[in-house]
């Protein structure tokens, strides 16, 4: 499967009205670590987090049309998204989202943080 980015307006039109943090109890709709390869050959993704499967966070949109998993890259607080289509349990494409850029954070280097849970399994 070859990676999807999307853009900034695709992005957000998979956000719907809110999102919900569902990290905690989120169910495997995809396999993720497939198209998370691509990502870890694309150098998008953090090995580290790769290999052990870590995830950020989950979020749902309020329409329970979208799930969005964040999965760590190499750099602080910038995230590769792979968003799911939770009605057809398919990968609809990834985005970066640099919370540098968003919010004017500082940059402050490399980092890698463990994550609250693994998500899925890979093959």
């Amino acid at each position: 499967m070859a990676a999807n980015q999307l853009n900034k307006a695709q992005y957000l039109r998979t956000m719907g009205n809110k999102m919900y943090n569902v990290t905690e109890c989120a169910e495997p709709l995809a396999d993720i670590w497939h198209y998370a390869k691509q990502l870890l050959n694309d150098k998008l993704l953090s090995e580290y987090g790769f290999l052990h499967q870590y995830v950020e966070a989950v979020y749902e949109n309020d329409e329970s049309t979208y799930q969005h998993i964040l999965l760590f890259t190499d750099q602080k607080n910038t995230y590769a998204v792979i968003i799911v289509d939770m009605v057809h349990k398919t990968i609809l494409g990834h985005y970066i989202l640099d919370l540098h850029e968003l919010y004017g954070l500082n940059r402050q280097g490399l980092r890698f943080k463990e994550s609250k849970k693994n998500y899925g399994t890979a093959d």
